[in-house]
């Protein structure tokens, strides 16, 4: 039985709040311990981000600067 890939979202060109709602409404829907990308080119929605993760208690597993925008990996907490 094969795996779903996590889902990939693209925010590139999306400013803050915007980034961090949708962030929030994917990882609601996925299964715990799973995780989904996101690419954003924001700094404030980045850090925005980054704050709703530790706060809820998700987990930004993977944060890489692609040069002119950053791949986010977030893992939803058990």
């Amino acid at each position: 039985m094969s795996r779903a890939s996590p889902p990939k979202v693209d925010l590139r060109g999306r400013k803050s709040p915007l980034p961090v709602v949708k962030v929030a409404k994917v990882v609601k829907k996925i299964k715990p311990g799973t995780s989904a990308e996101f690419l954003i080119d924001d700094l404030r929605s980045l850090e925005d981000i980054q704050k709703w993760a530790e706060r809820t208690g998700n987990k930004i597993t993977r944060l890489e600067d692609q040069g002119g925008f950053w791949r986010v990996v977030v893992r939803k907490r058990l």
